[in-house]
């Protein structure tokens, strides 16, 4: 397999759902897994797209993720939901919290949850999309494997931890912040680590605590966080919230998914949902909005920028392109597919070359 190649959308849409099938996953949550995945390829995030299909299967397939959970949902207080995701996949313990947090948010016009006994729920743009569709601001953060220092630390304490804003449009794209705390998500240098590519420099410090562009040096290292002490901070708000806070595993208390442990994850999870016409009519909601997008965009451009273009937004327009054209796929990925068809004896041709 020595080309990279284009694979219609919904090609792999139906290997992967028999994957997960045929690993014990209920079909609706193979459904919402493969979607999870596929959004983040699409949307030009690789670092928590495909790359994570093979060892979300391998987890399952070892007993390290419960494919059929009992998540629990209980209600602590009127616009407080407790979730225990019971092990199960991350986008699927997500999901399922977040439309109860759905049905609450629109009898009293706010929720706040936290998940515990989650695993790695992929990106949070995949949330904030959904609350925006039901007219919902939303706040997430997610904590996970210790990757970054606390601020003069070289010990990897907090995860690369990301933080996410949903800010509803009438008009698509919506408004969508999501980072991590990290400059660089652990994503993209384990998979620079896997083409023993070098990653920029800035990115990371080896054990020593030196500077490294040795991609895997900085996975046995720590990731540097965004700003120095900032992102650490920031980082620190994200590991409470979603871990401490929730019941969640915190620190060296969350498993990585690439390690040998075979410890549960226990990754934890918080959101906060606000009905869009909290404060004003739904139309003073949209005309505000509307205007606040059109002044940001009619700002004179910086050199060498054309546009200006609001967070998310370039990565929507990619999803809508490679929904039509279909993915290209690497040779090295396309290769663990076809030995996941194989182990699965899953009959396709989709990965030949």
């Amino acid at each position: 397999m020595g080309n990279s190649k284009v694979i219609p959308i919904g090609d792999l849409e139906v290997f992967m759902r028999r994957a997960f099938s045929l690993s014990g996953v209920p079909e609706l949550n193979a459904q919402t897994v493969t979607d999870n995945l596929l959004k983040a390829e699409m949307k030009g995030i690789g670092s928590h797209g495909l790359s994570r299909f093979p060892v979300y299967l391998q987890r399952i397939q070892k007993g390290l993720v419960n494919p059929k959970p009992q998540i629990s949902i209980t209600k602590a207080f009127p616009g407080v939901l407790t979730v225990d995701g019971d092990n199960g996949l991350g986008s699927v313990v997500m999901l399922e919290a977040l439309k109860e947090g759905f049905a609450v948010t629109e009898e009293i016009g706010v929720c706040a949850f936290g998940v515990k006994h989650s695993n790695h729920f992929g990106i949070s743009t995949y949330y904030c999309e959904q609350a925006a569709e039901k007219g919902l601001v939303s706040i997430l953060l997610s904590n996970g494997p210790p990757a970054t220092p606390p601020f003069g630390g070289k010990e990897p304490y907090f995860g690369t931890n990301p933080i996410a804003f949903g800010m509803p449009r009438k008009n698509k794209p919506h408004i969508i912040v999501d980072m991590a705390t990290s400059v660089a998500a652990r994503g993209k240098i384990i998979r620079a680590a896997q083409k023993s590519e070098t990653i920029p420099e800035g990115w990371a410090l080896n054990q020593e605590g030196y500077p490294t562009t040795d991609a895997k040096a900085a996975l046995a290292g720590v990731l540097l966080p965004i700003a120095g002490p900032k992102g650490a901070a920031l980082s620190l708000v994200a590991e409470f919230f979603s871990g401490v806070f929730t019941g969640a595993g915190y620190g060296k208390g969350v498993a990585w998914q690439y390690s040998g442990s075979e410890e549960p994850a226990n990754v934890g999870h918080f959101m906060v949902l606000l009905k869009a016409d909290s404060f004003l009519s739904e139309s003073e909601y949209e005309e505000r909005t509307e205007t606040f997008v059109s002044e940001i965009r009619n700002l004179s451009r910086a050199p060498g920028f054309e546009t200006i273009n609001l967070p998310g937004e370039r990565e929507w327009e990619r999803e809508q392109a490679i929904f039509a054209q279909g993915m290209v796929i690497d040779p090295d990925l396309r290769g663990q597919f076809a030995e996941i068809a194989v182990k699965l004896n899953i009959e396709t041709e989709i990965f030949n070359d």
